[in-house]
């Protein structure tokens, strides 16, 4: 692993690292530049994991400025940016917002917004256009889903059912859930306990491939 600085921009090199410890390094240079600043990942493949797990996490990743292009065969590099106007999420404070004030869509896919970390659950508005979908994906963390806009279907366990403004579902720890939007959805998506990398990485990679189930 790397770090060196071309033209004031940190440039992050962690081809010669394990999987297991890449983001971790990442989060730390990403960590250590001021907002409206950005660093430059240089990998082996397009970062995809990372950039979902960024989506849930980081308020202060900016979406919107990821990049990432192929600059010889097997070598990527993204750009990883850090919004002007978010400070990163500090636990134990009173948050008040709204899903208008929070509301980002994606035209690629849904857009999760976290607004709150606590030491056992993390609270996300989530926002999906018509046609795109959360993967359905079985980790191990419980699941309370609360529709506030639109409607689609929801995967839940063994049951797949239509959802829409005002249903609640509670899905337990260890069971498979996933929604797709058959109209542009809102939702409060909130999570005990705050999901881990490996979490997501069933989510990441299904989105990657284009596949609900």
């Amino acid at each position: 692993m790397s770090v060196s600085v071309v033209d004031g921009v940190k440039v992050v090199d962690v081809r010669s690292l394990p999987p297991g410890q890449r983001h971790d390094v990442i989060f730390r240079v990403f960590d250590e530049i001021k907002p409206g600043e950005h660093i430059l990942v240089v990998n082996d493949h397009e970062p995809v994991h990372l950039v979902h797990y960024l989506r849930h996490e980081r308020r202060d990743f900016d979406g919107d400025a990821y990049t990432a292009y192929e600059r010889t065969p097997g070598v990527w590099v993204a750009v990883i940016k850090r919004k002007n106007d978010v400070e990163p999420e500090q636990a134990e404070r009173v948050i008040r917002t709204s899903f208008g004030e929070e509301r980002s869509f994606s035209a690629k896919e849904f857009s999760p917004v976290p607004v709150y970390t606590g030491k056992s659950y993390r609270v996300i508005l989530t926002y999906l256009k018509a046609k795109q979908f959360i993967p359905v994906h079985t980790p191990k963390i419980d699941l309370v889903f609360v529709v506030t806009r639109g409607k689609g279907t929801m995967v839940a366990g063994d049951q797949r059912f239509p959802v829409r403004e005002g249903d609640v579902i509670i899905v337990p720890a260890g069971t498979k859930r996933g929604v797709v939007a058959e109209t542009d959805m809102e939702a409060l998506h909130l999570v005990s306990p705050p999901p881990t990398d490996a979490d997501h990485e069933e989510v990441a990679r299904k989105l990657q491939s284009g596949t609900f189930e």
